[in-house]
């Protein structure tokens, strides 16, 4: 008796799914409104970014090609530099270690191939070969890192000609050498060889915003 008095309150199956499968409706209309609007967000993020990504991808291959997938200590890739701690390639007087012979010969056949590939060569405006030396000292021992840094940065150099004579004899205008007086005295003394983005990637990347800006 108590049961069919609580029925009596139960509304009728048709309207109820009627409610339901309208709200389902509005719902779904909601959420495809919401992803029309994170999409028009996006696609230009995407598009920004997409050339940029490439640039570095094609960087980060090249290093794990030569390099391997497991990370070398004391070597790293780092979006488009490549970091190398002083202590494996110089001694203390800086001079090259003869073992530094297998990371120069590596990194001279990185960069010979990303510059013989064209794609990625119209992407490179130059490859910096930059160390920072410290400026916390007394003057005449201040002038003397930067001149020893002078001289680390030219024998990299050579050493990466050396090691692929076809990077020099083709590709040596693509290599700069710059010393800068930021270290602090304790920092970790690291020698980054920078490749810096051309302006037809900043160009690709405008190109590609051009439709969204319509």
């Amino acid at each position: 008796m108590k049961r069919a008095f609580l029925w009596k309150y139960v509304p009728p199956a048709g309207p109820v799914l009627s409610l339901l499968l309208i709200g389902l409706v509005v719902l779904s209309a909601l959420l495809y409104y919401r992803a029309v609007r994170i999409q028009r967000y996006l696609e230009p993020a995407l598009a920004l970014s997409q050339p940029r990504n490439e640039f570095v991808s094609s960087i980060s291959q090249n290093f794990q090609q030569e390099f391997g997938a497991l990370q070398v200590k004391g070597l790293r890739v780092r979006t488009s530099s490549i970091l190398v701690d002083r202590s494996i390639l110089f001694s203390p007087d800086g001079a090259l270690k003869p073992s530094s012979k297998i990371i120069t010969t590596k990194l001279s056949r990185l960069f010979l191939s990303l510059l013989s590939d064209a794609r990625t060569k119209s992407h490179i405006s130059i490859v910096l070969l930059s160390f920072h030396y410290p400026t916390d000292r007394p003057k005449h021992a201040t002038i003397a890192a930067r001149t020893q840094a002078q001289q680390m940065v030219g024998l990299l150099q050579d050493s990466l000609y050396e090691a692929e004579p076809e990077l020099e004899q083709k590709f040596k205008s693509y290599f700069a050498e710059t010393v800068h007086p930021e270290l602090r005295r304790g920092e970790r003394e690291v020698i980054e060889l920078r490749i810096m983005p051309s302006e037809l990637l900043r160009i690709e990347v405008l190109h590609k915003m051009t439709k969204y800006a319509r």
